[in-house]
């Protein structure tokens, strides 16, 4: 099943709005770009649905440009404070239904909250989270994260002691100390079995928290995955 074509709005066409704008596009969403400097908009003019220059402060423009109309509107601002707060402002009484802000500073958050920003994003401090995690645990980038905690989910290869033997004889989740919520075999996904023995061609996807899958990983192979 394809996803739902969404409609995005993204303020500031810097380094990190013009790579929204080309990773939105290349998952097949609408996006409408729009920058104070004429560079940035003449850059992304042929990559997106709509690039246009205007001032991010101007509601008129903001509206005639489309903002009423989006699904989602992300504001990068990060250079002038005040043109990322008066800019989230205006989004926001626009009843944009998913407004993000981005944040350089926790007093910039606060105040970005405080006009009502729903998401808040530091895309600096994120990255260095994300690189930080992936050179500690190297399987980590094939994995995805589980908001509010330190759980995990992601796909492996069977280790060679579970080939031929059961979820039930290996009392998986007891000895791993993660669960197993999938089996792909041939191309086919099924539910998991507790009778069924591991074949060496499986992709098991297995769930749970961060240092238990890393126990289990480093024995595995992720390989072809």
């Amino acid at each position: 099943m394809s996803k739902e074509k969404k409609s995005f709005l993204i303020v500031g066409l810097g380094r990190f709005g013009s790579s929204l704008c080309e990773k939105l596009v290349g998952l097949g969403q609408s996006v409408i770009g729009v920058d104070q400097l004429a560079g940035p908009v003449s850059e992304m003019s042929d990559k997106i649905d709509v690039a246009a220059q205007l001032d991010v402060t101007d509601e008129s423009a903001l509206t005639k440009i489309g903002a009423k109309e989006v699904d989602i509107a992300i504001v990068t601002i990060g250079s002038s404070l005040e043109n990322s707060v008066l800019c989230t402002s205006i989004l926001v009484d626009l009843q944009v239904p998913l407004v993000v802000a981005r944040a350089n500073t926790a007093l910039h958050a606060k105040i970005l909250a405080r006009v009502g920003a729903h998401r808040i994003v530091f895309p600096e401090w994120d990255m260095g989270h994300k690189i930080a995690e992936n050179l500690v645990y190297p399987w980590y980038s094939g994995f995805s994260k589980i908001d509010g905690g330190d759980f995990c989910f992601g796909k492996m290869r069977p280790l060679p002691e579970m080939i031929g033997r059961t979820i039930a004889e290996l009392k998986f989740s007891q000895r791993y100390k993660v669960i197993v919520i999938l089996i792909e075999h041939e191309g086919k996904q099924e539910s998991p079995s507790p009778t069924r023995a591991f074949l060496e061609t499986d992709g098991i996807w297995v769930m749970g928290h961060r240092s238990d899958m890393d126990r289990l990983l480093n024995k595995s192979s992720l390989d072809g995955i």
